[in-house]
């Protein structure tokens, strides 16, 4: 079975955001939970927690209210300067599977549209699959003569997933490889 699924989250950003954090698709778990990387068992906001020496909670977290939780990795992230969002805008996906080998993408977000509105001078996507949607993103900007191409200028690097099913690397490998956003932000 397949089922057709539109992205229910809006992006995270400000004026003063200046990178730009890129997911594919919300999972089932994260859509359950309200937010990004909902998943208990993906290590987002442990990665980003390790990286920025600071406190982070996730959705492990049961002495918090999810609604809590949501508005501590928000601010968390608007305090950094990071925006958060995901390539995919709608898409086939086969029920009872998250995974981004599943997703069959019909219309990507107008990713763009953060770097207009903001200070992004870099670009980080988490996982190769999102690397790839990034780069298709891309090529439909400059085949389609978008107003879009500037974001192609941009520096965009593919950091490893912060899946559970990405176990090969390690926790402390992970936010040694995602520390590349803090030297972006620092430089």
């Amino acid at each position: 079975m397949i089922d057709i699924c539109q992205h229910s989250f809006n992006p995270v950003y400000n004026a003063k955001s200046k990178v730009l954090i890129l997911g594919s698709f919300p999972s089932f778990a994260s859509e359950s939970f309200g937010f990004y990387y909902g998943n208990s068992n993906n290590r987002f906001w442990s990665v980003l927690a390790l990286v920025f020496d600071c406190i982070v909670p996730t959705s492990k977290d049961k002495h918090l209210k999810n609604k809590e939780i949501i508005e501590i990795q928000r601010n968390f992230l608007l305090e950094h300067h990071i925006a958060l969002w995901d390539c995919v805008q709608t898409c086939n996906r086969k029920a009872n599977n998250s995974s981004d080998t599943n997703l069959e993408i019909l219309n990507f977000n107008d990713v763009a549209e953060i770097v207009y509105k903001s200070q992004i001078k870099a670009i980080f996507c988490n996982g190769k699959l999102t690397r790839k949607s990034f780069d298709t993103l891309c090529y439909n900007y400059k085949t389609n003569g978008s107003k879009n191409i500037s974001i192609l200028n941009l520096p965009v690097f593919t950091l490893p997933s912060t899946s559970s099913a990405n176990a090969r690397y390690r926790l402390d490998d992970l936010a040694r490889e995602w520390s590349v956003i803090k030297y972006q932000l620092n430089s």
